[in-house]
């Protein structure tokens, strides 16, 4: 399961009360503010990340393709090695 889906599929199944059937959760507005801070404490524990508070924002949070994609660019950074390593 890609990133994506896993995010698509921990909203529908742990965020939503009612059953969904649309494409994007987060697109279609029926995810809360209490329910995007579900969401970004599921992401960092699910992935190993943090996010600022300053990043969890409307613009970022917009849509699950959107989130997945800052998910992970998150997760290629923390991969990647620091730019000064061996000098």
């Amino acid at each position: 399961m890609n990133t994506e889906e896993r995010i698509h599929t921990f909203i529908v199944e742990e965020l939503l009360e009612q059953p969904f059937s649309g494409d994007d959760p987060l697109d279609e507005g029926v995810v809360d503010s209490l329910g995007i801070e579900q969401l970004v404490d599921f992401l960092e524990y699910e992935y190993g990340i943090e996010f600022a508070d300053q990043e969890v924002t409307a613009e970022n949070f917009a849509t699950v393709p959107g989130v997945a994609a800052l998910v992970d660019d998150k997760r290629a950074a923390a991969a990647s090695p620091p730019r000064d390593a061996g000098r």
